[in-house]
């Protein structure tokens, strides 16, 4: 369910040569792989780098965006934030430690509501890789930025939105490839020698396109350490910057980096009263569960950053269409996620997803969401099928390609397919 630089010549395995990679600028986003938010601290000690700056209308917070390991990786960062007037940021793109010739400052979006918000915002930053003294490559990468309105030192989000692309070489043959790094900081090069050192850093996911179709069949391979596919086990080696790759066949253990997750409750046993809830309906209004008695009810527990969700999605659609006209209600429930990402990510895909979606008032909330707090869910995706007198009919964890669980459970309860 869900660095040091390397040179690419230097990564040679046993005789392949390395195959190049490009950024593309907005990879990570056109394949849907969900939102990774990395928090951001700011504080009020002003960085050494910051040379000039604007009039501010608060007292202003500071922080850093890195990008990756070379010199010129530091981006410092000054928010202006009244209480009576919109939000700013400033940004030294350039390194040059004036922070009053790039605009002025504007947030690109703002977003008012239970949670308000500012961005989400593309910055393309130049990206350093090398050591402390000396720059041995850059490239352009772009993460997304936004800040929720609060008091108090909170943290800037950032999350990755460029990926690396182009062709890998395995067992001799040529595969479309896509490469993305998860800690928003343009570093694709993260080894991870034993599994308790896999939290250390964020998964850095390959997928490959194996049928020549233009699909990446692979799923999200976390290429840390090495890694299986088939019956076969392999370990890439890749340049800090992602531009250099080499995969090959390896007799290394393949290490599980997937989080090890704490013991948690059963899911709801079938015949066990659905807990009720209330939820925000996309469009305006709340859903309460009792309000759909005496219909049977699929709901499905998502978020935006789930790559899992994601692929389920298209096989929930498929069984909406197939039962309209049946005394059955479907709701997509975005859950352990924050507004701001739901309400950007539900109309860019409304066009492909007609089924009914919610938000959960916990939002981020894990504890009190829905999912965990009445459900029992400790991942997603999770499908709980309810019957007409509003009694759990069953649960299902997870989904994999040609997954049918979800029809079986609907037929027992008379639903034609």
């Amino acid at each position: 369910m869900l660095t040091p630089l390397i040179l690419a010549s230097s990564m040679a395995m046993a005789g392949q040569k390395a195959d190049k990679l490009t950024i593309d600028p907005k990879g990570a986003v056109a394949a849907k792989l969900g939102y990774y938010p990395v928090p951001i601290q700011v504080s009020d000690q002003k960085p050494a780098s910051i040379k000039k700056e604007p009039t501010y209308r608060a007292t202003p917070k500071y922080g850093i965006i890195k990008v990756g390991d070379g010199p010129k990786s530091e981006f410092a960062f000054a928010l202006d934030e009244p209480s009576d007037a919109d939000f700013k940021i400033y940004i030294d793109k350039n390194h040059n430690g004036d922070l009053t010739d790039d605009g002025d400052g504007a947030w690109n979006t703002k977003r008012t509501g239970d949670r308000p918000m500012y961005g989400v915002m593309d910055v393309t930053l130049r990206a350093s890789y090398g050591d402390a003294k000396r720059e041995k490559s850059s490239a352009e990468y772009t993460i997304g930025l936004y800040r929720f309105v609060r008091e108090g030192n909170n943290p800037v989000f950032s999350y990755r939105e460029s990926a690396r692309t182009g062709n890998v070489t395995l067992d001799g043959k040529k595969h479309k490839v896509l490469l993305v790094e998860n800690d928003a900081n343009g570093l694709f090069d993260k080894p991870v020698d034993k599994v308790e050192d896999a939290t250390k850093t964020r998964p850095v996911w390959m997928l490959i396109d194996l049928n020549d179709d233009g699909k990446y069949a692979s799923g999200m391979l976390d290429v840390r350490a090495p890694f299986s596919m088939g019956d076969k086990a392999y370990e890439a080696k890749i340049s800090a910057d992602g531009s250099s790759i080499s995969v090959k066949s390896t007799t290394k253990p393949v290490l599980d980096l997937a989080p090890k997750r704490a013991e948690s409750k059963p899911l709801l046993k079938p015949g066990t009263p659905a807990p009720q809830f209330t939820a925000e309906m996309w469009g305006g209004g709340d859903v309460n569960l009792s309000n759909l008695k005496g219909k049977i009810v699929i709901l499905d527990f998502w978020a935006t950053w789930c790559g899992p969700c994601q692929k389920s999605m298209p096989h929930l659609e498929s069984v909406y269409e197939a039962i309209k006209g049946q005394d059955v209600a479907v709701l997509g429930l975005c859950v352990w996620d924050t507004k701001a990402a739901y309400e950007k990510w539900v109309p860019q895909n409304q066009s492909k997803y007609t089924f009914p979606f919610a938000f959960d008032p916990a939002a981020d909330n894990t504890t009190k969401s829905i999912a965990s707090s009445l459900f029992n869910v400790s991942g997603i995706p999770t499908t709980y099928i309810i019957d007409k007198n509003g009694n759990v009919a069953d649960a299902i964890v997870g989904y994999d390609e040609g997954d049918h669980r979800l029809e079986d459970a609907l037929k027992k309860l008379g639903v034609k397919m």
